[in-house]
This record gives structure tokens, sequence and C-alpha cells, in this order.
């Protein structure tokens, strides 16, 4: 017999009282064991009866299954179950929060000594540092508890080693004093203010001096990590510090677990074992994670059950990712409209914008705050209960700046206002000013400082009254300055008047014919600059930017945006031309070494300037074997023997290396030398150590038929010239390869399995896997290492195969016909390679596709190396038989995104507004669609929804994502529906946005569902219409609010739907088009070939379809006439690349751009149904959703591997991105020569230490 359940009272509260009535329940129903309910409820016995013992509220799905078991009204037990958590939140939110254990964003004080845990270590080093040194420092980054450790940890430590101790804690603030020589010790926190909020470096440089000039005194300064490089600015105080710093590290594990157990031991609570592991898990090594981790535990205290702290509670606070975010957008929620924007612009007053450094906390003065609306002092104190903000006597400040990123609504605010908060610390410093000096007229804004003002301020709401007075007076002086203008020149105006009617025709006549001849060299310089983006990209870059700042043009604007884009930046020349020179990119392609018969030269790729200059090799080029890599060494054979030629002195060595008849080459390691002989046996290989001339190996390799068949056939290209140059075109057709760390040698024989031999042992390595090489592949040295000699890599007909060393597993292959030279990144990720026609680039996590493809123009590519940090491929470009002279540098720009992810999502969806986006990954381990949600200012997620399980069908291809965002954005429709007739329905749940929790209206029924293919909100988002899979099903309109289909329209299907905005007309990929209020319907052809993307633009006036042929088609927005095909100039040869996938337009109606299946990211200007530049660069792969800014100037991508992707489309941006590839803009001497007639106007801002 199992245990008696303890009585519950339903007076104990909306938990207790929930619990009481689900045990009434099954008391009702006949009083079924747990052990039977369980087997209709699918849940087990043990969380059947944890859910009605009253310590904690079940989960929903619980509580539904268990009054399921029972016989009960599920939908009524539903709202039951709302009801009392309700409730129970709003109980734990009306709790006394000064019994809370932890303290959120607040900083720890001294009298908060006792619940600060986890930093006794560094307490310890701090305190000793103090009682050794006058002046000490601690650097930390934001968020890493400096102001805390100092109050609660600090402070007491000294206190109780000197009771007497008379101690100061300050922070400098905008005008920074030192407190005076009467205190043991002072404590200057966030010292980063002397450069964030001090503008007079007079004031700071006082400041600095009186706390270096002590009398015996302490001085402990705390300062953020990133300003630390500031304080090296005073060279005393440098001097000071520099053995007197002390670093804030991250928390160990142990010390994470001691911060969150300790706290509420103390208080008499238990932290569930499995939360605590989590949080530990989610924040070692997190930088700023602390105060995150302490909101997250001060939530889940609020909701805690009885002494328990959940991981169910955490979870329901949003956990360390988005609690922060959760409670900040709550308390916004709440707000009315007008409210939120005095909250916007309360908080942006606390904020200072950083130049060049993060964003930091702006302390206030109370009375700064007032604007006088009366509205002020209420938000403050809900901002002050949420913890959000702190009050320290009138001075108001962010709790911490964890908010300031955190919180994506406050982000996207300090993104879009960040010169407008500039400009008002600039208004609300020159006010302050002039009420210091009585109101001085000369103190007041004019000219430019007036204009400025005048844009950013048009309304003065928001503004203190002493700054609307400030500009109020400052307008008013202006005006009346004018007016006495005005009466000085009216009367000599009537003298004049006759005059100036005729002089004004014939400057408008001027006028109007200079504009046209600057219109007209504008156009001139951007098709001048098009012919020469190849041969000279710099020139072309800069008089691109001339052309704009000439006339800004649609066709100067769209020259900038496909300059910007273009991934040619640079084209060096060797100016040594002679025949018998040789050109090396140096390993990390940075420089170029010129090896001439005359003269050595190194070139430094980035500033084309000769960074030394050394004697030639005074030798025939047919005596230079091959040097690899950075070695300063070139071998020599002369008379069958080897010696090296050292480049920096001009001489050849003493040390010979054995005799040759076939050649010598470096290793790429620098330090070894591979030989190349003809022995009775065979072809022999040797390997030397440079650094003492031992031999490390030598390896005899069987003869071939190949090595009969006579000369090889050179071919064109890079192979062709180094065949050439090794004179290795005879037989035998023997090659080798040793591993960058010289261990393991690779042997290439022709018509056998490839060779790998340890070189310390000088054994050959058991490699069964190991393939049979070609003659060419021997030829053409196409076998070799990675940078990190961990894999092997071979060039195939078919492409490239990398090998294990280690295991010989066989990794994914890059699979290309006609490759012929290749090159990987240092760090092994990324492979470029070129073939006949084109460079490409591959990442080889995902060697499906490649994500950059550039035309060789004709010419071919040698020595390829890539930068993925540096964001850049550099490569020898040639034609011919002759060594090439060229050495091009492309642009990795938004090819190699830092955003990457290795597991591609499947489908994504952006909110009207673009502010959040969705995506979907298919689990196929777990048989489920995980969703992820992604705040578009910051790029970063914040919310991870529930799984969605794929009804089992059996379907070998797995179930497919649903996504669909209300118009408003704050619901999102997400779900999972199995492939193929006769599957299971398809399943849907509801999310609510804002408050980043499964949505309050219950989700649809799976019957109700079908086939379900594509789903869209209708009739004020309490509908759904549900378009189910071609030829299975039909058109659907759920009622949300009712759980019934209202309205089915057989026949019509779809694999993709849209909406118009006015939610009247519904159109499917099929061709048809659904008037929703009467459901009828008309069927048509939207596009030459199969619709695989549908989008309306914002003012529902057209649509765009894209098909899989790779066009566009407009139609209006009632589908009633086409407007143009968008047709791209480079339609991608492989089927899947050229479907359309993905259409958004610009909110001003001027732009559409069309994303497709390869990656190509078109923009196109609606007008003139042109392309708008060149396609934008991407991760290159599918681009899966688009959204513009609001502004139109900014656009945003989703694709498979990479979430989110911000293209920045404003002139002004582009122009910064010239301006800096370029290095600077069009020179005068150049502007005079391409622009005769026309004033020079420098196109870019001067460049530092220039």
């Amino acid at each position: 017999m199992g245990r008696r359940e303890r009585p519950l009272d339903p007076a104990d509260g909306p938990v207790a009282r929930f619990a009481f009535e689900l045990r009434k329940l099954r008391q009702e129903a006949g009083g079924p064991t747990y052990r039977v309910m369980a087997g209709k409820a699918h849940y087990s016995p043990a969380t059947l009866a944890q859910a009605a013992a009253g310590d904690r509220l079940p989960s929903l799905a619980v509580a539904e299954a268990y009054v399921g078991a029972c016989g009960g009204d599920v939908e009524e037990w539903r709202r039951r179950w709302r009801e009392a958590g309700r409730e129970a939140l709003e109980e734990a939110a009306a709790a006394d929060d000064s019994a809370a254990p932890y303290l959120g964003l607040t900083r720890f004080e001294t009298e908060d000594s006792e619940l600060f845990f986890g930093r006794a270590a560094l307490v310890e080093r701090l305190s000793a540092l103090v009682r050794e040194h006058r002046l000490v420092m601690l650097v930390g980054p934001s968020g890493s508890g400096k102001s805390s450790l100092l109050r609660a940890g600090l402070v007491p430590s000294l206190r109780r080693a000197a009771r007497s101790a008379s101690i100061r804690v300050l922070t400098p603030g905008a005008e920074p004093e030192f407190p005076g020589r009467t205190h043991d010790v002072v404590i200057v926190d966030q010292f980063e203010e002397v450069f964030t909020l001090c503008a007079d470096p007079a004031r700071r440089a006082r400041f600095i001096d009186a706390l270096l000039a002590g009398d015996g005194g302490r001085v402990v300064l705390a300062v953020r990590a990133d300003f630390f490089g500031r304080c090296a600015e005073h060279r005393e105080l440098a001097e000071a510090v520099r053995d007197a710093t002390t670093l804030m590290s991250p928390m160990s594990p142990a010390e994470l677990r001691e911060a969150i157990t300790g706290p509420a031991a103390k208080a008499g609570l238990v932290v569930e074992r499995e939360l605590t592991a989590r949080i530990v898990g989610e924040v070692a090594g997190e930088p700023g994670g602390l105060p995150l981790m302490s909101h997250a535990l001060l939530e889940t205290w609020r909701r805690r059950h009885g002494r328990v702290l959940t991981t169910a509670a955490y979870e329901a606070a949003g956990g360390i990712r988005t609690a922060i975010a959760r409670t900040s957008e709550e308390l916004y929620t709440d707000l009315t409209p007008d409210r939120r924007e005095r909250l916007r612009r309360l908080l942006l007053r606390l904020v200072t914008p950083g130049q060049g450094a993060q964003d930091t906390r702006r302390p206030v003065e109370r009375a700064e705050l007032l604007t006088g609306d009366g509205d002020t002092e209420p938000l403050l104190e809900r901002l002050v209960q949420a913890r959000l903000v702190t009050l320290d006597g009138d001075r108001v400040d962010l709790a911490h700046e964890a908010l300031l990123t955190a919180w994506p609504r406050l982000r996207g605010w300090i993104e879009e206002d960040r010169e407008r908060i500039r400009q008002q610390r600039l208004l609300t410093e020159a006010a302050r000013a002039w009420q210091d000096h009585d109101r001085d007229p000369g103190g007041l804004y004019r000219g430019a400082r007036l204009s400025i003002a005048g844009e950013q301020f048009a309304s003065l709401d928001g503004l203190t009254p002493l700054e609307r007075e400030f500009l109020t007076t400052s307008r008013a002086a202006r005006d009346r300055e004018r007016r006495r203008h005005r009466r000085r020149t009216t009367a000599i105006s009537g003298l004049l008047v006759l005059t100036l009617v005729a002089a004004l025709l014939a400057w408008q006549q001027s006028r109007t014919s200079r504009e046209q001849q600057r219109e007209s060299a504008a156009r001139r310089a951007v098709g001048v600059a098009e012919s020469l983006r190849e041969a000279d990209p710099v020139t072309a870059m800069r008089l691109t930017l001339a052309a704009w700042h000439l006339a800004d043009l649609p066709e100067t604007r769209s020259a900038l945006l496909a300059a910007a884009g273009r991934r040619t930046q640079d084209v060096f020349t060797d100016p040594d031309g002679s025949a018998g020179t040789t050109r090396h990119l140096s390993d990390d392609g940075r420089s170029l070494l010129s090896v001439g018969t005359d003269q050595v030269t190194l070139w430094d790729l980035a500033t084309h300037r000769r960074i030394a200059s050394m004697p030639g090799l005074r030798a025939d080029r047919s005596e230079a074997g091959v040097r690899r890599g950075d070695a300063w060494q070139v071998p020599l054979i002369r008379d069958g023997e080897v010696t090296l030629w050292d480049l920096r002195d001009g001489r050849p060595g003493t040390t010979t290396f054995g005799s040759v008849d076939r050649g010598a080459e470096m290793g790429t390691s620098g330090h070894s030398l591979i030989t190349y002989g003809t022995g009775r046996s065979g072809p022999r290989v040797q390997a030397r150590d440079l650094r003492d001339g031992r031999r490390l190996i030598e390896v005899t390799a069987p003869r071939t038929a190949a090595d009969d068949s006579g000369e090889a056939v050179w071919e064109p290209g890079a192979a062709g010239i180094r065949l050439q140059e090794e004179e290795r075109g005879m037989p035998p057709f023997v090659d080798a390869a040793l591993s960058p760390d010289d261990r393991v040698l690779a042997v290439c024989v022709p018509g056998r399995p490839l060779q790998l031999w340890d070189v310390g042992t000088g054994r050959r390595m058991h490699t069964p896997w190991a393939p049979t090489v070609t003659l060419r592949q021997c030829q053409y040295e196409q076998a070799g290492f990675t940078p990190d000699g961990r894999r092997l890599a071979l060039v195939t007909d078919d492409g490239v195969r990398l090998w294990d060393l280690a295991t010989g597993t066989e990794q994914a292959a890059v699979r290309h016909p006609g490759i012929k030279e290749i090159g990987f990144s240092a760090d092994g990720a990324f492979l470029a390679a070129a073939d006949a026609t084109d460079i490409l680039l591959w990442r080889l996590a995902a060697p499906g596709f490649p994500v950059l493809r550039h035309s060789l123009s004709g010419q071919y590519a040698m020595d390829l190396r890539v930068d993925p940090q540096g964001k850049w491929i550099r490569y020898l470009s040639g034609s011919g038989r002759v060594w090439p002279t060229t050495v091009r540098t492309l642009s990795l720009g938004g090819v190699v995104p830092p955003g990457w992810r290795p597991q591609a999502a499947g489908k994504a969806a952006f909110s009207p507004d673009g502010t959040t986006l969705a995506l979907a990954y298919a689990d196929e381990q777990a048989q489920a669609v995980r969703f992820r949600l992604y705040d578009r200012h910051s790029g970063q997620p914040v919310a991870d929804l529930p799984d969605v399980s794929c009804p089992a069908s059996g379907a070998p291809e797995g179930c497919s994502a649903l996504l669909a965002f209300s118009s408003d954005g704050r619901l999102l429709a997400h779900g999972a529906s199995p492939p193929g007739l006769g599957s299971p329905d398809a399943r849907v749940s509801l999310w609510d946005v804002p408050r980043g929790r499964t949505g309050d209206t219950p989700p649809p029924r799976a019957q109700d569902l079908g086939n379900a293919e594509a789903i869209a909100f209708a009739a004020g988002d309490r509908s759904l219409l549900v378009a189910e899979q071609p030829a299975l099903g039909s058109l659907r309109l759920l009622d949300l609010d009712r759980r019934v289909t209202t309205k089915t329209l057989a026949g019509t299907s779809a694999h993709r739907i849209a909406v118009s905005p006015d939610r009247r007309l519904l159109i499917t990929s099929q061709g048809e088009v659904v008037d929703l209020l009467s459901l009828t319907r008309a069927t048509g052809r939207l596009g030459p070939g199969e619709t695989t993307a549908l989008a309306f633009s914002p003012d529902g006036r057209h649509l765009a379809a894209g098909d899989d042929t790779g066009a566009t088609v407009l139609w209006d927005g009632r589908v009633q006439r086409r407007l143009g095909v968008l047709t791209p100039p480079d339609t991608t040869v492989h089927d899947y690349g050229r479907l359309v996938t993905a259409l958004a337009f610009s909110p001003d109606g001027t732009m559409l751009a069309a994303g497709s299946g390869d990656g190509s990211l078109q923009l196109w200007d609606l007008a003139s149904r042109e392309p708008i530049g060149s396609p934008l660069p991407t991760g290159g792969d599918i681009i899966l959703a688009l959204a513009f800014g609001a502004d139109s100037r900014t656009l945003y991508a989703a694709s498979g591997h990479v979430p989110l992707q911000k293209y920045v489309l404003s002139p002004g941006a582009n122009a910064a991105i010239l301006c800096r590839r370029a290095g600077g803009g069009l020179p005068a001497q150049e502007w005079a020569r391409h622009f005769p007639g026309h004033p020079y106007r420098p196109s870019c801002p001067p460049q530092r230490g220039g």
C-alpha cells in the first residue's frame, strides 16, 4: 500500500489550491491509482503524484495528462492552470525582495558581505597588494564583479585587519575631485569615468596627480579592462602601478558553485544540484556572465517553490541568456505607448556611447531626468523595483553595464540614436555652462551647432527645462539677428531688383549647365572606374568615390555599392620583370620574394613598399632548385652537387647535401631539403636536415611503366610553370612532400598507392587506405599535407580528397572537376582552389558548395594564400609560359562571417518589422525540429523555443518546419510536418515573442493541420491559414481561439503562400489567387518556372514571385498585371543554385532583394528593373530569409549556416569601406586629370599619421 498523501489546505495559495482540486477530481473519478492513471497519461506514477503534491505548479502538459486520465474537461483545467500560474507569479512579485539572497544586477555593498561568495582568493591577493603598495590597480572586464569585490570583499577585509581604518569609496564622475588626506584608504571605483565622463584633460590630470601625491594613505583604483591602456597616457600613473596591478580573473567552476549555493544556504534555501551544474556550465568562461547569473538567480528565487530553487523556475525566468531581457521586456510591454517613449528617453540619458570602445553607463543627477511631464518619478520607481536602475541619493545609474548588451531593445535604441545621444550630451554640457555663466549670450548655440541641434531636437520633448530654455533662447537670438539683417538689406534691395532679375536668369542657365557638366563628368568617371577594376582596383575605387562626391546620382550610388562588394581590392606588379626572375608568396601571404640573377627583393604587399634588397643568385635559373615557404635559402645544383644559396648575404653555403641528378626542393618547414636522384634499383628520394646536413630518410621507389613513357606534356598554368622550372618533365616521374613538422614523408609513384614514411624511424607506415596515384598527380605535385600536418590532401580529376593521418579516415571531400592549384588557410578550415577559369573557396566543415567563386579573366593562379582573419585571398596571376609577375588580392568581406554555425538551419522567417528572426533546425536524432529566435540588432539568440517532435511517418526525408509570424510580430506559429501521403498530421505550437514563453492561446489541433506545408496568420491574427502539400489536400482557415476549422477550400494547396498586408489576398506558389473574404479563387501562372519564393511589398502595391529559373516576376498587388521580369546577369549553372529562395521589398518601395540557393544575393532597383551593383557577399549557402531595416539602408539575411548577416546599403557606409580599402581618396592631381574644370573635393577623411 502506497503512502498517504499529506493533507492540503486550498487557502495556502494558488499552487496548493490547484493541487487540492486535482486530488478532488481524482476522487470524483473513482480514485484510480497513479499506476492506472500512468497507463492513460503516458507519464510515470511519480510525475503524476508530484503534480498533486502542492510543492510546485506542474507543467501544463502534465496537468493536462492528469486531467485527461481522470476524464476531466481539459479546456477548463487549462484555464485553471493559467489562473494559478498567474496568481503564483503575482505572489512572488509582491514578496519583499529585501530577503532575497541574490542581488540581481545591483552591486554588493559592504553590508552584503555575508552573501558575497566565491572570491576569497582574489580578496586575499588584493588585500596583500594594498598592504605592500601605496597605489594598487584592479583590472577586469565589464561584468567581472569589480565593484562588488571592492565593497563586499576588500573593504571588510581591510577593516578586519585594522578596525579603526578610515576607508572612502568613490567614483570619479564628470568632475572628479580627490577627497583630501583624511582617509587611510581611498578606493576609486569605475576609474574609467575619468576618460568617459570627464571632458576636461586638465581636471583629469589634476585628479590623477592628487591620487599619486600621497602621504602614506593607500589608494586602490578599479578600471575596466578596455580602458587599461588609457592609463598609460599618464606616465607617473603607469609607473606607480607597474608592479601593483592584479587582474580580475574569471571564476573557476568551484568558485561559481560557491557563489550560487553559498547565498542560498545562508538564507536557508536549497539549489537543485542539476540547476547548479547547469548554471556553472553556462557561465564558466563567459565574459560578463556574473551579473547575468546574479539576475537569473534573483528571478529564480522570485519563482521559487518553498525552500527549493528549481530548474523549472530558472527556465521560467529565462535563464542566463534571457532573464534580463525578459524582466526588462515585461516592464516595457506593461507600459502605455506614451510611457514607453518616455522610458526610452530616460534610459538613453543613462548611457555614454563608446567611441572606439564599448558603451558605458552614465550616472546622472535626478534633476536631469525630470522633463516636466510628471511621469518620470513613477517610471524611476518601477525601474528601481525591477532592479534595473539604482538610486544613491540624487544620483541615478543603470544597475549594471550588462543591461546595455543583454536587453536587445535597449541595444537597438542605442544603435538607432547613437548620434542623437552624443549631441544630447553636448547640449546638456552647453546648457549647464550657460547657466553657470549667468546665461551669458556668448554661450548660446549659433551657426552649425544650432543647425545640428535643430535637426536632432526638432521636438523639444524629452529635454530638461534647462535644455529647452537654452535651445529656445538660442533660436530666439538667431531669429533676432536674422530680422536685423533683413532690415539692413531691405533698404538697398529695391535698387538691385532689376539687376538681380536679369542676373538670376543668366545664373539659372549657367547653374543648370554646370550641373549637367558635373553629372556628365561623374557618369564618365564611373565608366572609367569600371574599365580599371581588374587592372588597377585602387584607382578604380578612388574614381568611384570621387564620382559620387561630385554628383550624388543613382548611377554613382550603384557604382559605390558595386565597388564595395567587388572582390579584387589590390594588384601589385613586381618591377623586376626579367625572364630569369622567380617570385614566391610567403606562407602568410603578406610579402613577395622576387629572386633574380642580379637582385633579390622582398616586398610588403599591403603597402607596396620594398622591405629588403639583397644580391642576386649570380647563377642561371636552371641551376636553382625550388624554394618553399619562408626559407631564406635556395638550393643550387652544380655538377651534381647541392649547396644552399643564402638570400640574405648573397653567398653560397659551404655544406653540400649529396649528389642529385633530378632536382632538389625545400621542405615547407624551411629546415629540410628533398633531393631527387636515380639509383640502380630505381628513383631515389632523400630528405636532409639543413641545420646540420644530417640525412633524415632515404627512399628508393620502384620503377614503373610510366618511367618509360617519354616526355611529359606541358599544360598551361601554374603546374606547367613549375614543371618547366624544376626540369622534371622527363622520367622518372616521382614526387615527394614533407609534412610541415618534417615527421612524415609522402612519396608519389605513378600507378601505385601513395607511400607514407615515418621520418623518425625510417619505416614505411601501414596505410591500407592510401589511394593509388596517377602520372599526372605525381608530375604536378598534387599530393601534400594541410598546414597543421594532420591531414593528407590529394587533387583528383573530381576535386580534392582529404584523409586523417592518425586514423586513415577519409574526410568530407571537395567535389569540383579540373582543379589545378590549391591552398589551405593556416588553420585548415578553408581550401582555396583554382581551375581553368575561376578561383573558388570552400569551408571544409561544409564542403558541399563553394563560398566564393571569382573569375580569373583568362589568367592562371599560383601560390594561393588564404587568410580568413584578414579576410583576403592572395595569389600570383600570370599567363602563358612565363613566371607570373602580378599579385592579386581578393576581399573575403562577407564571405567568412564570424557567425557561421556548423549545423545548417532548414527554414527561417523574419517578423513583419524585421526585428526578430526565427530559425528552424532539424534534429534527426531526437526526431524533432528545434527553433531559435534571434534579435536583429545584436545578431544574438534571445530564446530557444520548445522542440516540436516530428510525427512518426517512416519517411526517410524527415519533417519540414513550419514558421509564421503574426502581423504585429508578437506571436510566432512554429511546427513540424511529415512528408508524403498518409503521413500523420502536422503539429504547430504558438510562442509569445515579447514574453518569451509559450502563448496563452492553445495550439491548433493536429487533425485541423493535416499535411500542412505552409502556414500564415489571417483575420486579425486570430486565425491561421494552413496550405497542405500540393495534390494532397486543401487550404484551411483555423480559428485559433475556438480551435476549429472554419473554412476549407478544397483543391487549393501549395508549397509556399503569401498574404497581402491588408490580409485580404492569399497567393500560392501554384499560382492561385484567393480572396480571403469570399474564398473565391483564380488560377494562373506567376512566372516562367516553378515558384519558389513570394513576397508582398509593405504597402501591398507589388508582389514578387521568384522561381527555379532564377527569374523574379513583378506583379501589381492584386496580381492582375505583370510589371516586369528581373533576370540576374550571371545565372548559376547548377540547378539548385538558380532557384530564388528569399525575397524582400525595402520599406521605401525602391528596392527588392533576392536571395538564391547558392547564396547569391542581389539588389534590384524597382524603377529601372536593373540590378544595383554586384551581388552582395555571402557565406555561400542557401539564403533562407531577408528583411530590410526601417530606413531601407540596412539589409539583413539569414542563410543556412549564418543565422544573421547585416549589409549597410547607405552610400556613406560604402564610401567608408572604399576609403579604407583604397587607403584614401583620389589625389588632387588625379582629380584635375579626370575632372577638369571642377573644383577639387576630398573623397575621404585625412589618413591618420599621414
